[in-house]
């Protein structure tokens, strides 16, 4: 059984994917918030890019009637780009 990080025990920061420009990434450090009650932090080594959604965003292809609709619960971007 793996035990749950709590705020304490975890990093207060993390990286984060940031599409700065149509085929342009940046990582930014994010400040993380403590988990509420229904919550839980992982730890992520790996990640990839699909082929699908994210690979439309990462190509500026999204059209602007779609930002909010696609952008993820705890996304803070509002836009095509930050």
């Amino acid at each position: 059984m793996v035990k749950p990080a709590t705020a304490n025990e975890a990093s207060a920061q993390a990286t984060a994917l940031w599409y700065a420009a149509a085929r342009e990434c940046v990582l930014n450090t994010e400040e993380l918030t403590a988990p509420g009650p229904d919550e839980c932090l992982v730890r992520t080594l790996w990640s990839g890019i699909s082929r699908g959604t994210e690979r439309l965003v990462f190509e500026g292809r999204v059209p602007e009637s779609e930002y909010e609709r696609m952008r993820a619960p705890s996304s803070r971007a509002r836009s095509r780009f930050r």
